[in-house]
């Protein structure tokens, strides 16, 4: 008897109750290899996409990273500087001529 196939006894079997619960376990068992089955592109897919995938180690590295450089705040704030200087460094050689 294969193992997918439901055994048939009589009734009259003192392993009725057991061969009935055995049926439905096997019909079951059917129902979770198809959805298995369904499962397994979506499980490929997945391991595909993993490895180019950030780990949390990586994104605490790149946080940290960040943090050590300028904001864009400081950066415009010393732009501001920069160009005000040179506004006032143009206007001094106008005043010397």
């Amino acid at each position: 008897m294969a193992p997918d196939t439901p055994a048939d006894r009589p009734e009259s079997s003192p392993y009725a109750v057991l061969e009935a619960r055995v049926g439905r376990l096997e019909e079951d068992m059917r129902e979770v290899r198809a959805t298995l089955g369904q499962m397994l592109p979506i499980l490929v897919r997945i391991d595909t996409t993993l490895p180019h995938l950030a780990t949390k180690a990586e994104l605490q590295a790149l946080r940290v990273e960040l943090a050590e450089k300028p904001s864009k705040t400081y950066l415009w704030a010393v732009l501001a500087v920069l160009v005000t200087a040179y506004g006032a460094g143009l206007a001094a050689i106008a005043l010397l001529r």
